[in-house]
């Protein structure tokens, strides 16, 4: 997410050419508010400035764009080619001509396709916003409907596509009703009329079937516009809505990302579909009226028999609707359980426990695969009434016709198949309709829902004339709203699908996890902050710090009190948010850039030798959540960022706990102190060393607060704050006495000489070590490794070409095999085989006339009437045996159909996440998760739902075609050669735009992931965004990735519309040709119900022609999602296998706990640098060993080597004498623990999060708690260990997850411990007893402790001092404190 990308200019470019500003008018209003909100984003006021000016709305130029349509042909004025399009060009899809030849020719440049700003995001958003403010004003805002928001925002072009649809209806019944009709009775009478007359009607028939060609187009022109218009402004009030949320309660992240993408397509789908409901009724008393008039009175039988099946149809309908409410309500949870494990995949490594997850997933998949396969038998039934239904209705209304005696001439006996045909539209689009309808109002449900969450009612007062920076009176704050229990956000019914998010603040409900009475969370506050003045706020963990912060960013319900501020704000929250863009995006967040300023904040927050290791220095990209920045580096960015920010008040939220002592102190003098002077700064922190420098001190406990005032007053009274205080001295007391200084040459300490113990300041340059992570560039130095690196996660590239058949095959394989693929398409065969033999059948049974003299006399008649033939009874048993072969094929074929299709997709599925999950941590750390979550959520439901439901109906339609072609070209052999030319024309216009049109999907395949990492991103920094007030900016960037999205997605849709037209111009073509035949060639040589079969097959080829290739398009189109599964399958590289069989390892391995490296060397990847160096160490049994060094030393590393998370380059690790690398992964990674420093909890109960393979007794989760001092916090809780733990751990304050990712090592008992400075987030009591417990604990365990602060490794056996991946010094810990000094 590049800052550089939120700059709205290049969108506007697009824009500004040939376009007058009027559309952006109607956002003044809105602009001028929000321009308030914006002195801080300097980008923001110049995105407006343009559209203010703008003279008032005038009503009568709203369609002036649209009239403009209306002129038969219009030269290119340079913009938009759509909105250049004349008549002719915009209904037959011309414009998009050049295009399509470009791209096959692979010369279109994709950043000219620019959205037409008409159909922008930001001009639709703003009007559909308003509509829905002025709809909640009028009804309030229970009672506002979405839905007839929805009407108002497009109704004039709803009406006009509703006048097209009826014009388009009366085309579809005129040609094969009346045209064929007539055509028929000339050709079994040619002597009653004039040649002249018989070849005007064929005209006449191809004049309807190009007119029915071109309404059809002209409405899916102007449906195309309108619905890209909707998806856009439905997407845009979401969005405006969610950035708007100061809390997200109530709501999970994972049904916000479906209402941003996935719900936008469905509205989208309603539009394009929906307006067809209008016109199918119809059609429908059309044809009734028109087949009683010609057949009589059994006609109705055929009528009842559609009437009777389309309730039928809206009862499966519906059905399916509900099937696939309940498949997404899984499919959510899925996604939301994949996004998690994806997140963490780190700690599940190390920890062992992807069979835990494996199981995990493949449970929901399993529930979700019964739930599909309901929904796809339904579906299959559904799609096979629209083939047999219309047979059926022809079948029956014949037997009864005949049986009653009545005649029935082959004119008549076509024309009613043809009628009951063009009737077979009304069945086929109906289940569209009325699907796409359906989950258009589910859509419109969640978005209203998302809508109608209340933010906190707004309490902060901005006073100019306030003397204080913050004032807070007697203020009592609580999570949830007063009125309802919304802190039980788990359990409400919200949770459809629950995903992931690190947006609350961390304490939540952390108090809250038992607030259902509402007790406040903060109780009755009382402090001022005066202006200039630094305050800090200390206590132990969860006792409200963080809320405190939180409520005065307004994110908490005020329940009594009042708070005050005068001035702007700058935040850092505990846990640093950081976005995918360069670490001077970061810090900039969308400020101006000066250079003065920014290099003063980069000293102060001691940035400088971090950028000078990353391989682009602070251009340097940086992954999704920082993934390449260690802990210290996010936060030390965080904090560099409110520092530039420049604002009045800084909420720093325990800023120091994740960096080392000496860059703490650095921060904290040369950041706080002095940068900072004059500003009002509130600091949270753990570290009490710096309390005694704060202009005033809060101590908080239980959410009050229990003492306030100056450190040297509070150190008088002798109560909770001085305990704390003498406590934490007396700690420290082993190094009073050898306080070291600072060595002249550490580089980003030069000015920094002696200083007092209470400083906690070992500064010798070893301590110079924010956690270096494992990416390539916090090491890159090789200048020729930095050439094309600059980008760590590499660009999603849209596959070129045609969907390989590598991809088919693999498909069939993962389905069942060839010889199962067989067994399901001679099924499809024999069904529409059956519908072809019954109409065959009929023309066969015509043509014997009344059997008597079934002889052709001399005038060319058929003497008799078929209903006085002696064989009456068989013949129609023999058709009405075809009804019951039609219906058994279709049970059939749904169930083997749908069987094959889920077995394949699920295949695909569980291979991709078994090999992403077996990936090497290297795949993770340059894999974007936004990108792997696509693949497992809109990827997988493509595969799941609509690949099967394309791929039937493309194999049924293809047979029909066949089929037709087969008859015409039997009946009349010479039209073989006109069929051979079309088909010809036809395969060339196919082979060169069937490629253009995939290249469409495939872009807009593209575009999709980072609208999806841009949302996630957001949601997950939007406290962070509300602080800085940067609203805006997001909003400007949502509008341009969206209609980037947007673009590629009307092309694709517009490109396969263009294929159509054509597609139905040909079959026009092919029609005329029949007609002429079946006029000119004489009876005595082909009989007229042989003439009749033809010409009514031929007539349902013009629909049916461009919808088979339309939907061979839309199959390929949606197997580049199996390509792009196909890509994780046989593109990742596995990492070593779990177990190894054939390996014998000791029982109760490692029972000592040695380690030794010999001669060990590690990259992280290849082509990168070595970061562990020929190292040799050894380490004895039951030795607590400190690690320490600068950033880039290569701490971490040693953690990632001992665990496996990358293999060696050389050198061996041995645990008790068993070389680790010929152990499986799980046998070694099961017996180390590892406490890491970032604490991950995930979604399920406290005990799942502490045993998630159900090995331990409760007894033994119960010690393990009462250890790490969080027994009492998890006893309080209502459920005590089934308690819920929502995503990401929100419930419980960071400290306190710390204490249970500490009490989940604990349980594991490992032989050898891996501390990564576990204690960062907790306050200084709770750490000295955990200390203790660790002492206690792990007394038997060999511990290594990568080290922050100085007295977490003071009571090390030995500290080891690692330098550019070497050992540097190994040595007792006082005698490297003495050396030091």
């Amino acid at each position: 997410m590049k800052t550089k990308g939120l700059t709205p200019q290049s969108s506007e470019k697009e824009n500004v050419e040939g376009v007058s500003f009027r559309l952006r008018r109607a956002s003044a209003a809105l602009i001028a508010d929000l321009n308030t909100t914006m002195n801080s984003f300097p980008e923001g006021s110049s995105v407006p400035y343009y559209r203010e000016k703008d003279p008032p709305v005038e009503h009568s130029n709203r369609y002036h764009a649209s009239l403009k349509t209306l002129i038969p042909i219009r030269f290119s004025s340079g913009s938009n080619p759509m909105d250049d399009a004349g008549f002719f060009s915009f209904t037959s899809f011309a414009w998009m001509t050049p295009m399509m030849w470009k791209l096959f020719r692979n010369r279109l440049d994709f950043d000219s396709l620019s959205l037409s700003p008409h159909d922008g995001a930001h001009t639709n958003g703003e009007r559909f916003k308003r509509l829905w403010e002025e709809e909640v004003e009028r009804k309030g805002p229970e009672k506002a409907s979405l839905g007839s928001i929805v009407m108002r925002f497009q109704q004039t072009r709803l009406i006009v596509s509703f006048f097209i649809s009826v014009l388009f209806t009366f085309a579809v019944f005129i040609g094969p009703s009346i045209l064929v009709y007539e055509i028929l009775q000339y050709a079994e009478e040619p002597g009653s009329s004039t040649l002249l007359y018989g070849v005007g009607l064929c005209v006449a028939l191809f004049v309807t079937e190009f007119s029915k060609a071109i309404f059809a187009s002209l409405l899916w022109a102007v449906n195309l516009r309108t619905a890209i218009r909707l998806k856009g402004a439905f997407s845009m009030l979401a969005f405006y809505k969610i950035i708007s949320l100061q809390t997200l309660h109530g709501v999970t992240v994972g049904e916000m990302i479906n209402v941003l993408t996935s719900d936008g397509y469905r509205m989208f789908e309603a539009v394009l579909f929906g307006t067809f409901l209008l016109c199918i009724p119809v059609l429908l008393i059309v044809c009734i009226v028109y087949s009683c008039f010609i057949l009589g009175s059994t006609a109705l039988i055929g009528v009842g028999t559609y009437l009777v099946f389309i309730p039928i149809q809206f009862f499966v309908a519906r059905l399916i609707n509900v099937l696939r409410r309940r498949a997404v309500s899984v499919t959510d949870n899925r996604v939301r359980t994949m996004n998690e494990v994806l997140t963490c995949i780190k700690l599940i490594k190390m920890y062992a426990w992807e069979e835990s997850f494996e199981k995990k997933i493949t449970d929901i998949r399993k529930k979700e695969k019964l739930i599909l396969e309901k929904a796809g038998y339904v579906q299959s039934i559904n799609s096979s009434l629209t083939t047999v239904v219309p047979t059926l209705a022809t079948i029956l209304t014949f037997i009864v016709h005949t049986a009653i005696g009545l005649p029935l001439a082959p004119s008549t006996a076509y024309t009613i198949i043809a009628v009951f045909n063009s009737m077979r539209m009304s069945m086929g689009l109906l289940p569209f309709t009325v699907k796409s309808l359906a989950e258009a109002k589910v859509a419109l449900t969640r978005l209203k829902r998302i809508l109608l969450i209340k933010n906190p009612d707004p309490y902060l007062t901005q006073s100019k004339d306030l003397d204080a920076a913050v004032v807070m009176n007697k203020a009592s704050f609580i999570w949830g709203a007063p009125d309802a229990s919304a802190n039980q956000a788990p359990s409400s019914p919200v949770s459809n699908g629950t995903k992931k998010g690190k947006v609350t603040p961390e304490e939540v409900t952390q108090n809250g996890t038992d607030t259902s009475d509402t007790k406040p969370t903060l109780n009755n506050i009382t402090f001022t902050l005066p202006k200039g003045n630094l305050l800090g706020v200390c206590g132990n963990v969860g006792s409200g710090k963080t809320s405190l912060i939180s409520s005065i960013l307004e994110q908490m319900h005020l329940k009594s009190g009042s708070v005050s501020a005068n001035g702007t704000f700058a935040y850092v929250s505990q846990q640093a948010w950081i976005f995918h863009g360069s670490v001077r995006d970061n810090i900039l967040m969308g400020e101006p850039f000066d250079q003065e300023r920014y290099d003063r904040v980069i000293h102060a927050c001691c940035l400088a030798p971090d950028l000078a290791i990353l391989p682009f220095g602070d251009q340097t990209e940086i992954g999704e959540r920082g993934l390449n920045l260690s802990g210290g580096q996010k936060q030390r960015v965080s904090v560099a960022r409110a520092v530039y920010s420049n604002r009045d008040i800084f909420l720093l939220d325990d800023p120091l706990s994740a960096v080392d002592a000496h860059v703490g102190k650095h921060i904290f003098e040369e950041c706080i102190k002095k940068e900072l002077k004059g500003k009002s700064v509130i600091l949270v922190t753990h570290q009490l060393q710096y309390l005694e420098f704060c202009d005033e001190v809060l101590l908080l406990e239980g959410g009050e607060i229990k003492e306030a005032g100056t450190h040297r007053a509070l150190m008088k009274v002798k109560g909770r704050y001085a305990h704390l205080i003498n406590n934490y001295q007396l700690e420290q007391s082993n190094k009073k006495e050898e306080t070291p200084t600072n060595p002249p040459d550490s580089p980003s300490h030069k000015t920094q000489g002696v200083d007092e113990s209470k400083n906690n300041g070992v500064v010798n340059p070893a301590f110079d070590m924010s956690d270096e992570n494992i990416k390539e560039e916090n090491s890159a130095k090789d200048p020729q490794e930095t050439k094309g690196k600059n980008e760590l996660v590499t660009k999603e590239v849209a596959q070129e070409g045609s969907v390989t058949l590598k991809t088919y095959h693999q498909y069939c394989m993962a389905a069942g095999g060839y010889f199962l693929l067989l067994l399901v398409i001679l099924i499809f065969v024999l069904l529409v085989g059956s519908t072809a033999f019954a109409n065959w059948w009929l023309s066969f049974w015509l043509d014997q006339g009344s059997g008597s003299a079934n002889i052709t006399n001399g005038t060319g008649d058929i003497s008799g009437n078929i209903s006085d033939n002696p064989d009456l009874w068989f013949y129609q048993m023999i058709y009405g045996l075809a009804v019951i072969a039609m219906l058994v094929m279709s049970a059939a074929k749904g169930f083997a159909f749908t069987k094959v299709t889920l077995h394949a997709s699920s295949k695909l599925h569980d291979t991709m996440f078994n090999r992403i999950l077996a990936s090497p941590m290297s795949f993770f750390d340059t894999t974007p998760t936004g990108r792997m979550v696509n693949r497992f959520s809109k990827d997988q439901d493509e595969i799941d739902a609509v690949l099967p439901f394309n791929m039937e109906n493309f194999l049924q339609f293809c047979l029909m075609v066949t089929y037709t072609v087969l008859t015409i070209c039997v009946v009349f052999p010479y039209l073989l050669i006109a069929v051979a030319c079309l088909g010809a024309i036809f395969s060339i216009i196919l082979y060169v735009f069937q490629r253009s049109i995939r290249e469409m999907k495939r872009m807009e395949n593209v575009s999709r992931s980072p609208w999806i990492s841009l949302t996630t991103s957001t949601i997950q920094g939007l406290t962070t965004i509300h602080a800085y007030d940067k609203r805006q900016q997001y909003i400007e960037e949502f509008k341009v990735i969206s209609d980037h999205n947007s673009n590629h997605f009307l092309l694709f849709n517009c490109g396969t519309r263009w294929l159509s037209f054509w597609l139905d111009f040909l079959s026009a073509t092919v029609a005329l040709l029949v007609a002429l035949f079946v006029v000119l060639s004489p009876s005595d040589t082909i009989n007229p119900a042989m003439k009749g079969l033809a010409l009514s097959y031929t007539i349902q080829l013009t629909g049916m022609l461009q919808y088979v290739v339309r939907l061979s398009t839309e199959v390929e189109a949606k197997f580049t999602s199996v390509e792009r599964l196909q890509e994780y399958i046989t593109g990742c590289v596995a990492e070593a296998p779990r177990k190894i069989n054939n390996v014998s390892i000791p029982s109760g391995w490692p029972q000592q706990g040695s380690i030794t490296f010999k001669d060990y060397s590690m990259r992280y990847r290849e082509n990168t640098p070595i970061v562990l160096d020929h190292l040799n160490l050894a380490i004895q049994p039951r030795e607590k060993l400190g690690i320490v060094g600068r950033t880039g030393s290569g701490k971490s590393s040693l953690g990632v080597a001992l665990f496996r998370l990358a293999e060696p380059a050389g050198g061996t690790i041995m645990i008790d004498n068993l070389d680790i690398s010929s152990l499986g992964l799980q046998d070694l990674r099961s017996q180390l623990s590892i406490i890491p420093q970032d604490p991950v909890l995930f979604i399920g109960t406290v005990r799942y999060n502490l045993d998630p393979f159900n090995n331990y007794s409760d007894e033994q989760i119960w010690l393990a708690l009462e250890k790490t001092y969080m027994k009492q916090t998890i006893s309080r809780l209502p459920e005590k260990l089934e308690s819920t733990v929502v995503e990401n751990g929100e419930n419980f304050s960071v400290g306190e997850r710390q204490l249970i990712c500490m009490a989940r090592a604990l349980l594991r008992n490992s032989k050898i411990i891996l501390l990564d400075e576990a204690t960062a987030s907790i306050d200084s009591e709770t750490d000295s007893l955990i200390q203790h417990t660790i002492r206690d604990a792990f007394q038997d365990c060999t511990m290594l402790t990568i080290a922050h602060r100085i007295n977490t490794v003071l009571e090390c056996d030995r500290i080891l001092v690692m330098d550019k991946g070497k050992v540097s010094t190994m040595s007792i810990s006082n005698v490297l404190l003495l050396k030091a000094i």
